[in-house]
């Protein structure tokens, strides 16, 4: 079994420490446990959004997270986990540049990209939801995706995590949206990034994977290689969902997920996961 989307209480909206987080990984039977604390807030973002300092680490804990990382490795290995370093950025445009200059300077096993922001709105924030009255939800949609393809294509990441995270307040397109999924699928084949299945939406108001089964069978027909995170904010949320997620992957025609090791991928059977 792997778990690679965990966070701790760095991120000012979780608990738990690496230590707990392996212990708990260790009694669930998971063989590849990855920490992807949320990377800390661009400047503009922290100076322009309220709040947004409640979605990441500081600047000055970075060093002492990689460290803690570190530590619980070691931990792992007598406990039969092992335990890799990685971390989730915010992808928006204005973003990238502070990014990547972190990114280079930590040897992370694994990098995520998300999309948490329209604009200046945290859409995935249950304390914001009444911003989605002012939208039309189909050009809602439109815009996620297309932002999340723009991060896939800036070359910055190794996964896309919960790649249909609009769908988290269950405000969805009267309309179809197989054709959003489609384009979607075969725009990150393209720019040549994985995706999670990531089982947190089945504890959120969707109460579904991110992403869905629909969504999923368009990323296996355009060849897209994926991997399993719980995206757990707790020690006790390690691995939940895992059983629902390979019996996804299963029914999307997917034999096999990644695992990132100094960002290269190496490929695990599903009957292993």
């Amino acid at each position: 079994m792997i778990d690679l989307h965990v966070h701790t209480w760095r991120c000012r909206h979780a608990e738990g420490t690496p230590e707990e987080y392996v212990r708990v990984a260790a009694r669930r039977g998971v063989s590849t446990l990855c920490f992807t604390e949320h990377l800390p807030m661009a400047p503009s973002l922290m100076e322009r959004i309220p709040g947004v300092e409640g979605y990441a680490m500081p600047l000055d804990e970075l060093p002492a997270y990689v460290g803690e990382v570190r530590e619980a490795a070691a931990l792992g290995a007598s406990l039969g986990v092992e335990v890799l370093l990685g971390i989730e950025i915010d992808a928006v445009p204005e973003a990238r540049r502070h990014a990547a200059s972190l990114l280079e300077a930590h040897p992370f096993d694994l990098v995520l990209a998300s999309i948490h922001f329209i604009d200046d709105w945290a859409f995935d924030d249950p304390r914001k939801t009444a911003e989605y009255d002012r939208w039309d939800f189909g050009e809602l949609w439109e815009r996620y995706f297309a932002d999340l393809v723009d991060a896939a294509r800036s070359g910055l990441a190794d996964v896309m995590a919960h790649a249909d995270l609009v769908k988290k307040f269950c405000k969805r397109p009267e309309s179809p949206v197989g054709h959003m999924y489609a384009a979607t699928a075969g725009a990150l084949r393209e720019a040549g990034v994985a995706v999670e299945v990531n089982t947190a939406g089945l504890r959120k108001p969707c109460k579904e994977l991110y992403p869905g089964q629909e969504f999923l069978a368009e990323l296996h027909r355009a060849g897209v290689p994926v991997t399993i995170g719980s995206d757990a904010h707790a020690p006790d949320e390690v691995a939940l969902g895992a059983r629902e997620a390979v019996e996804a992957l299963r029914a999307a025609g997917y034999s096999s997920a990644l695992v990132f090791r100094g960002r290269v991928p190496e490929e695990v059977g599903i009957d292993e996961l």
